[in-house]
């Protein structure tokens, strides 16, 4: 018996549009309706919370739809529309879901612009390995052939580590606004400045419209911060102080700080004025 596999093709550059690939690998005829409803519904959800988190728009901006179904070799495809002109996130959402599904096997570390509900999805896709026929999984780009994100218990065990708060301090974490929730609780996403990581913001209804007025924005949240096993900020809770940021471009640059002390750098030029300070 050969294999069976659920195919959904990605990452078409010429047209600008993403369709991407899950594959459930099993014995053809052993794996279950349940596996495919499961494993696409998973692969949707986290393919949703990458969109808005990429482009900003808080009923995401992607319709995703079946472009082929082939019953023979239960193949899949399903390719993303974006629903608001000049705008695709498309390729982008398809590259990060791919990257981070891979960084969960393999690194045990949480992936860009994977928010708590993605991880989630995550181990229950992975969950499916070793039930109801299905021995394996792979999400990958056609496209890019070295581009495969081969998954097995392993990012299960992983996640365990990612979700559970292992311990909290005070502290402040700095990102920029690009996600808002008002569903059971109020919550804003912050993307870390530094690795994009999402961390959940819990705040009380009279800052609603604080958030609303700063959403898109960067800013130094200060508060309760939870951490994961790895030492990742997962969210902030007893929220203290939001403090807006400047955006980059309203930094001052190099240029502008020599022209108020020409002697700042202390006789060094500007590339190894910058080193210095990275370095300490």
């Amino acid at each position: 018996m050969g294999e069976a596999s659920i195919e959904c093709p990605i990452l078409n550059r010429e047209t600008a549009m993403a369709s991407i690939k899950l594959k459930i690998e099993g014995e053809r005829g052993k794996i279950s309706l349940h596996s495919l409803i499961i494993g696409l519904q998973c692969q949707l959800g986290i393919l949703k919370d990458l969109d808005v988190a990429v482009s900003g728009e808080i009923n995401g901006s992607l319709d995703w739809v079946v472009t082929d179904l082939q019953l023979s070799s239960l193949a899949v495809v399903v390719e993303s529309q974006s629903k608001i002109e000049n705008k695709n996130a498309g390729p982008k959402v398809v590259n990060l879901c791919v990257t981070g599904m891979k960084q969960l096997e393999e690194e045990g570390v949480t992936p860009p612009y994977f928010p708590e509900h993605s991880l989630k999805l995550s181990k229950k896709l992975v969950g499916m390995i070793g039930k109801n026929g299905a021995t394996g999984i792979e999400i990958s780009s056609p496209i890019i052939p070295t581009h495969i994100a081969t998954l097995s218990p392993k990012a299960a065990v992983n996640i365990d580590e990612l979700l559970p708060t292992k311990y909290s301090s005070l502290g402040s974490v700095e990102g920029k606004i690009e996600t808002l929730s008002i569903h059971k609780t109020t919550k804003f996403v912050v993307y870390h400045a530094i690795t994009q990581r999402a961390i959940a913001c819990k705040f009380d209804q009279n800052q609603l419209e604080q958030i609303k007025n700063i959403l898109g924005r960067r800013v130094n949240v200060y508060g309760t911060i939870s951490y994961n096993a790895k030492g990742e900020p997962l969210r902030v809770e007893d929220i203290i102080d939001i403090r807006l940021l400047k955006e980059e471009h309203e930094l001052p640059t190099i240029k502008d700080i020599y022209g108020i002390d020409p002697d700042f750098t202390g006789g060094l030029d500007s590339v190894e004025y910058l080193r210095r300070l990275r370095l300490g």
